[in-house]
């Protein structure tokens, strides 16, 4: 398979057509409006989409390979599963920013459990979401003890990624 249609995309046409399969029959009237509505959605998240990869792609090159391999590489143990959690959970950023720094870190030499730690403490913890939105909406004591208690989950993925690499290797 090419890598435009990998799984992931092939299950997600299969559900896209499931659904509108069931709109045709269950609901018709809704056809209309669910594929306007995808229209738009996928006209606006395109540009941002194809921006962050080209963005990607240039802090591909201009990152160094040397210092990201030695502190969040695969070697660099529960070091570096600890830093990239604690780099994840400042990352201000939604997913269109997020994974490409991703992609960009794990060809400079991270480590997947650092990667893992990386994206579980970008979406679990994320600093920058709990000033924004978390704090004014919820209040202080709140979002404490979240964060509180959703700091070891980052470190953790990334300790359970590494035992489940040992036992599933990816290569």
């Amino acid at each position: 398979m090419t890598d435009y249609l990998d799984a992931s995309t092939i299950v997600l046409f299969l559900i896209a057509l499931g659904l509108a399969l069931y709109c045709v029959r269950q609901r018709p009237h809704v056809v209309k409006q669910g594929v306007t509505l995808s229209v738009e959605r996928f006209v606006a998240v395109l540009p941002r989409m194809g921006l962050a990869i080209l963005a990607a792609g240039f802090v591909g090159k201009l990152v160094p390979s040397g210092p990201i391999a030695h502190h969040i590489g695969p070697d660099s143990g529960f070091y570096g599963i600890l830093l990239a959690s604690v780099i994840g959970a400042f990352i201000p950023s939604g997913p269109s920013v997020s994974f490409p720094v991703v992609v960009v870190l794990l060809q400079a030499g991270a480590g997947f459990p650092q990667v893992v730690a990386f994206l579980s403490a970008w979406s679990i913890v994320a600093i920058h979401r709990m000033l924004i939105y978390e704090i004014p909406l919820m209040g202080w004591r709140f979002s404490l003890v979240r964060v509180l208690s959703a700091l070891p989950l980052a470190p953790l993925s990334g300790l359970l990624a590494e035992g489940l690499i040992k036992i599933y290797p990816l290569a």
